[in-house]
Formats: C-alpha cells, structure tokens, sequence
C-alpha cells in the first residue's frame, strides 16, 4: 500500500540537528525531515492516542504501527524554494550556582549561561512537505491509527518547529517525487537517518542519553541514507512597486552618503540620476529591446520625450515640456534629488523608471579612478513629506539661489560685462519666457564660485568644453509676489539655478 503524507511548517521554519552533529560544525541541517524522526514522533503520539482511546491500551498494535513504518520506503516531494537559513546564536541558563565559582573571590548565586546554536531551514508556509510512503505491511485499520496519531502532533524535530502533518486525501492534488533515498552516498547527497527494517520498539523508544544509544554512530535501530535534494531556482527579489500616483508632479529622493556631494557636482549627479531613469524607461517601453539611444528606435525614443526632452528625431523640445532633475541643498549640502515635471504628471511607466534608477548608487565624482568610489544613495520620500519651498503652491516677492546661478550666455568680455547679456538683462528675459511678467531686482550674493554644468553630446563633440563654469548665489526681489518654482540659467533642468522663496 502507498501512502502519502502532507506536511506544512506554519511559521515557516523547520528546527532540527541530526544525531551527532555539532550544530557549529553542521553543513547541511537535517532536510528532509528523517523519517526516523517521523516514526518516533507518531510512536509518541500513539501513546497519547491510547490513553484518551482506552484504559488498557494493546501494545501489539504499537507494535504493527512501528513494524509498518520501518518496513517502508520514503521519497518526498520538497518546496523547491526551501533553504537553509541562517543560524541563530543564543545563551541559555545552566546549573545555578555562585558566579565566579572561587571562593576566595566575592560573587553571588546566578544561573550560568550557555551559548546554543539554533540551525534551521526555512520553508514557504504555503508549500507544504510531501511524503510518499510504501510498504507491504500497511492495512486500511493501520492507515486510520496512523492519521489519529499524526492528528495530535504539534511539532516534529524541536519544539519551536510548529507542524501539521495529515495523510493526505485521495482526491488530493499531489506533486511528483523530487527527492528519493540511497543507500550510498553521491555527489551533493545529505545524510539522512531512517529506521532499519529490523528496528524494534526498544529501539525505537530508547531515550537519547541512553549510554547505550549516546556513544554510537547511529542509534540502535537505524542508518544513515542519502538524499539529494531538488536543485533550488536561482533567488530573485521579488521587486514591491507601489501603485502609481495620479497626479504626480514631483518625486522626491533623500540623498544618502559617505562622504557628501560638493555644491559643484550637483549636475553630475543629476545628469547620471537622469541617464539611468532614461535606460530604465526605454527598457520598459520597448519591452527590453532597447536600454540605450543609440539602440532605440524612433518608436521607442518617441514615446520618451516627456523625460528625455528629446524627439524622436533627437530634435529638442522647445516649449520645455520634458522633466527635470533637481537638487535641493540645506547649509550648502545637497539633501534631495527632486524630479519635478510641470507640464503634466509622471505616468505610471514613467514612476516605476524612476524608482528603478533610484534603487542603484549614483556617482558624484569626475570621471576618473574616483568615479565609483564617491556615491550616494537615493531613499524615495513618500507624499506624507511636504515639496520644498516654492513647489508648494508658496508665492513670494523675494527669492534667493539654493543652487548657483550659471547664465546661458557669457555675459563678460575681456574682463568686462556686456551690458545686453548682463545677469540682470538675462534673467529678466527668462524670467519672461517663463511666464513671470514682473519687475526684479538683481542682487549677487558671495562671490562666484566654479560648478559643473550639463554639457549635450553634440555640442561636445562639436568644440571643446571644459564642463565647468562661474555661477553665482542671487537674490531676487519682485514688485509683487511670484510663484515658483524658479530655476533659471544654464542647467536649470539639472539642478542649477534654482530659487527658494524667503
């Protein structure tokens, strides 16, 4: 008759150390559970079974019970995602006495302690352990003593290992064999003890301190056999996306670090932020074809223009429609990357990009030896965190730079400034291309200072550019009040430029 068997592990865990092993030298853990233990379990159980069944229980029924399950033979069906886990050290009291134990010393009376290794493997909750049991000696009285026997056990192996194990119905929906015992030990196999044919019930119900049993390889009555358990899937995070936000403008990130970012290389650190939003969202959209522009298609590049800024066509969009990646700074240290797009909200493709790029550390530093060493770490920031000044909604007639101001256009000439492309000229006139049709005073704030900016692929390619230039800390004082956000200058999609409100 076959018998099978499901077993499940409702905290997910399984506790047990084989006989003889020392759990700090134990490479394996016992998995399967062993079916030597199985059968002094029930054979426990039994006699529970007995005391509530009848005063005067009939042993030779025990006896049959124990015959059948040493006469069988075990194979299982094992989650396959089931692991070892790592092992767990804790100290445990001892005998009680004085501490320290010399008599000469002062001490007092206390338990002593104990440091125990807890070995375990870990198992999904929802997929049980199958056993597949077969044997000659099985009857159909049998099979119902051995279900009322598995029906009162609670644990199997040490206590914290929490267990309902049943004999499973015929019409249950069973997996095939995946792991089988032998008798000689393979490549991979684990060794496993399971009960000999001829163990009887002394055997099986001898305690482990027995100065008979505690000496010996194996315990009267049993033997090593190997398993070779099935080969587990490769591991991969199982990726929690949160649900896109309708409406969402702004995502903001804290910047974490070592060592933190430099005012200067605020734009090298968006731009990188920015590159790997791009790869992440054109392998969304084109499904993994593409991670990069140059192997997109204009399908692919078209669809995203409302990040990159980019047509199709590696045309830009004129009417600034296109995120941009901020930089907001405290004490003159950068604290959040923002991604602000005020045109219209991230799509749910769009949001996921984001958050995948912010899961990688990204470089600060110049390229160069150093260029991976220097990193930071990007938290997302929940909507429970309030927008910084000015992307809130806030107006006010005076603004200051959070960043340095780095104009579009070179506003000095042989040491001298050009009165048309002067900072006040050149701010008023993007201040109006931005929509904001007030009077302002222009006021320098320190003195300049050098900072990276964005420089395009094609224009590098066309003339040489040192990637760096003198921005300047500004005060903005309106007529009437403005509302923000304000950014302005060159690399003002990057970080520079950008105004707070006083």
């Amino acid at each position: 008759m076959k018998l099978i068997l499901r077993q499940e592990f409702p905290l997910g865990r399984f506790h047990a150390t084989p006989w003889r092993v020392n759990p700090y030298d134990d490479p394996h853990g016992e998995w399967p559970p062993s079916p030597w233990r199985l059968v002094r379990a029930v054979t426990a159980r039994w006699y529970q079974w007995a005391r509530e069944a009848s005063p005067e229980p009939d042993v030779s029924q025990l006896e049959r019970l124990q015959a059948a399950l040493c006469r069988s033979t075990y194979a299982f069906h094992l989650p396959p995602n089931a692991r070892k886990g790592s092992p767990l050290r804790q100290y445990h009291p001892t005998e009680f006495g004085w501490r320290p134990a010399e008599k000469k010393k002062a001490g007092m009376r206390s338990y002593g302690t104990s440091l125990v290794q807890d070995n375990y493997w870990c198992v999904p909750p929802g997929e049980p352990v199958w056993w597949f049991l077969e044997g000659d000696d099985w009857t159909d009285d049998l099979r119902v003593l051995l279900g009322q026997c598995l029906e009162r056990m609670t644990y199997l192996g040490r206590a914290e290992t929490l267990t309902r194990i049943r004999v499973a119905d015929v019409s249950a929906e069973v997996p095939q064999v995946n792991c089988t015992l032998a008798n000689k030990r393979g490549s991979g196999a684990a060794p496993i003890l399971s009960p000999l044919d001829t163990a009887t019930r002394e055997d099986i119900e001898r305690t482990t301190d027995n100065p008979e049993a505690v000496k010996r390889a194996v315990p009267p009555g049993a033997q090593w056999l190997y398993a070779v358990r099935p080969e587990r899937p490769a591991a991969r995070e199982r990726r929690r996306v949160p649900e896109p936000r309708s409406d969402c403008h702004l995502m903001q990130f804290a910047i974490g670090w070592n060592v933190a970012p430099e005012m200067r290389a605020i734009v090298r650190l968006t731009s990188r932020f920015r590159g790997a939003v791009l790869r992440e969202l054109l392998a969304i959209k084109s499904n993994g074809r593409a991670t990069s522009w140059a192997n997109a298609s204009f399908v692919d590049r078209e669809s995203i223009k409302g990040m990159n800024g980019k047509g199709g066509d590696g045309e830009p969009d004129k009417q600034r429609r296109h995120a941009e990646f901020l930089a907001w700074c405290e004490d003159g240290q950068p604290t959040r990357l923002l991604v602000w797009r005020g045109s219209h909200a991230f799509d749910a493709d769009e949001q996921e990009a984001i958050l995948l790029a912010a899961a990688r550390d990204v470089s600060w530093a110049a390229a160069g030896s150093k260029s991976d060493e220097w990193k930071v770490r990007l938290v997302p920031l929940d909507r429970a965190i309030p927008p910084p000044p000015g992307f809130d909604g806030r107006s006010s007639k005076v603004w200051e730079s959070v960043t340095p101001y780095v104009p579009s256009r070179h506003h000095l000439r042989g040491g001298k400034e050009r009165e048309s492309e002067s900072l006040i000229n050149q701010i008023r006139r993007e201040l109006s291309q931005r929509g904001i049709m007030l009077d302002v005073d222009v006021d320098p704030m320190g003195a300049p200072v050098w900072v990276a900016v964005h420089v395009a692929k094609r224009e590098a390619q066309r003339r040489a550019s040192i990637g760096a230039r003198r921005g300047q800390m500004i005060r903005l004082r309106f007529t009437a009040a403005a509302a923000g956000p304000i950014r302005l200058g060159h690399s003002s999609s990057f970080g520079l430029g950008l105004f707070a409100p006083m």
